[in-house]
């Protein structure tokens, strides 16, 4: 497989003032202390990955209560509350202005390179002859006097576009844009798993539906075998009318009838959320975030195992972190039968800067025998 991403540079974006992960491998873990910014790289992947998408954007904001608009206040004007919202993406929380430096976000590999910048500004609205309505820069920065529009200027690969902090919260829900001239379309595939991906089995329907009756399909089921190796097979029901929850159901041999997934606790329902992701990822990104919740100690080392194979096999990059000595251990584990394929990162605060430390595959393996704290 060529690496997605070899090497991977954040700046100014979150908690992360300017970080640099070099020689990435294709299952990636990584480690930290609380607020050392590990859910920060993750969502700066999503945000490179999906070209800067307005719906990403919004998804990440609400995950962290930092939202720029609930859908039943979108025909109100944005106030300054909001737009101080959507300057917690850049460092230090600072105040919406012109003069923000740019997030930047640049992934180097094998196949292609990436690059992102977002800044921000103030605008006005003009028309063209046509009527078409377009957004201009303005160097007046005061909000609230009617005619500036604070909005959000984002350049992938060097196409640029502005959006209006409206019209983006309207985008998130409605796909309304104001004036765009880039496609809304990932620039690379990547599928996210939260924290609590595997609580609500009704959001997974889609993941569902792209790998139903294909061989995905039965390496989904193989994964659910490592914690109950009586399951024999595994579908989505419901969803009929546009109200209708969709729910998991599983067929296990000691059991006469297929029962919803959530009747086997929280474990399989996390491993489930995981590999159907996964399997979606494919010639792309899987992100994780805390890998090891819900998951026992005792399958951890399979769970693992199944990750490598899958992606080694899908062409899949995987960044996934976590709090848990286990899950470092078993992965650890996992990595030593795949050369060259694991790499740990553990970011620790000095200061004002987080501090990047990669093991590789040999590092790791004398870490976890010595049981050096890598957390």
């Amino acid at each position: 497989m060529k690496q997605k991403i070899d090497t991977l540079t954040i700046e100014r974006f979150r908690t992360l003032q300017q970080l640099r992960l070099d020689g990435l491998g294709q299952v990636n873990l990584i480690t930290g202390r609380n607020n050392t910014g590990k859910s920060s790289v993750l969502e700066a992947l999503r945000i490179l990955a999906s070209g800067a998408s307005p719906f990403i954007i919004q998804s990440i904001l609400r995950f962290r209560e930092e939202d720029i608009g609930d859908i039943e206040e979108s025909a109100r004007p944005l106030d300054a509350d909001g737009v101080f919202l959507l300057s917690n993406l850049f460092n230090g929380f600072p105040q919406f202005s012109a003069q923000l430096e740019p997030i930047v976000i640049n992934a180097d590999g094998a196949s292609r390179s990436m690059r992102l910048v977002m800044r921000v500004g103030w605008f006005t609205e003009e028309r063209d002859q046509d009527g078409t309505r377009r957004l201009a820069p303005q160097q007046k920065e005061l909000f609230g006097d009617g005619a500036s529009i604070p909005a959000l200027v984002t350049e992938v690969d060097g196409m640029r576009r502005v959006l209006s902090l409206d019209s983006m919260r309207r985008h998130a829900y409605r796909n309304r844009l104001l004036r765009s001239d880039a496609v809304d379309e990932p620039s690379l595939p990547c599928v996210f798993v939260s924290p609590y991906g595997g609580e609500r089995t009704a959001t997974l329907g889609t993941l569902w539906d792209n790998i139903a009756l294909s061989d995905r399909e039965h390496d989904v089921v193989e994964a659910l075998r490592i914690i109950d190796p009586e399951i024999s097979g595994v579908s989505m029901v419901g969803g009929e009318g546009p109200r209708q929850y969709r729910t998991a159901i599983v067929r296990s041999k000691h059991l006469p009838r297929p029962v919803p997934l959530r009747s086997f606790g929280d474990g399989l329902n996390r491993l489930f959320g995981i590999i159907l992701s996964l399997v979606n990822a494919k010639d792309g990104l899987l992100l994780i975030d805390e890998f090891e919740n819900g998951i026992h100690h005792t399958v951890q080392l399979d769970a693992w195992r199944a990750v490598f194979n899958l992606s080694h096999r899908l062409g899949i990059q995987v960044f996934a972190t976590s709090h848990s000595w286990d899950s470092v251990e078993s992965f650890q584990k996992a990595a030593a039968e795949v050369t060259g394929a694991g790499v740990l990162i553990r970011l620790s605060r000095k200061g004002d800067d987080i501090v990047p430390t990669v093991f590789a595959e040999n590092e790791l393996a004398i870490a976890t025998r010595d049981r050096i704290e890598v957390r």
